[in-house]
């Protein structure tokens, strides 16, 4: 995140989910890392933000996710939040990917929501069920996750983390 870092640019405060979903595009300004996706790297929060404003490229799933953390913390949306993601093998075809996305408590109801590129969605039930929601999304099976708490965010929106957790499905 450090070579992405714009010093001047600042994640903004949001009153809503909507409007973090329209700042960056719904999604609709995917662009994927260098080199098909082999140069995999995570996006300063300050850089999407960037992004965001100018209606640039955004970026892939894991500065999808950051941002959705950084921004629901930063608002005081989200009362926790963690960077998450999982391998899958999908259903029909046995292709195998991964995916990053947000899960986070929210401020006001104190239920557990994923994120990725639209609104989130519920977890009806316990916080580690995402990683079976976010495979079904995609027709596949999760073969096992991590969840990284994000424990607070910095004056320069820089996201600290903490505790690492694994989930098996």
């Amino acid at each position: 995140m450090k070579l992405t870092k714009i010093t001047s640019k600042k994640v903004r405060y949001y009153d809503s989910c909507n409007e973090i979903a329209d700042d960056y595009g719904w999604g609709s300004r995917y662009k994927q890392d260098p080199l098909n996706g082999k140069l995999d790297y995570l996006t300063h929060p300050s850089r999407l933000a960037y992004n965001a404003a100018n209606e640039l490229p955004f970026g892939d799933c894991d500065d999808h996710a950051i941002f959705w953390c950084t921004a629901l913390l930063k608002s005081g949306i989200a009362k926790r939040a963690w960077f998450s993601f999982y391998s899958m093998e999908k259903i029909t075809g046995g292709e195998m990917s991964a995916h990053a996305i947000c899960v986070f408590e929210h401020a006001d109801n104190e239920m557990y929501y994923w994120a990725d590129y639209q609104l989130p969605s519920c977890l009806d039930e316990f916080k580690d069920k995402w990683l079976a929601k976010a495979a079904e999304k995609f027709k596949s099976t999760p073969i096992v996750g991590a969840m990284i708490e994000v424990v607070r965010i910095k004056e320069d929106d820089t996201p600290v983390f903490g505790k690492i957790t694994i989930i098996r499905p």
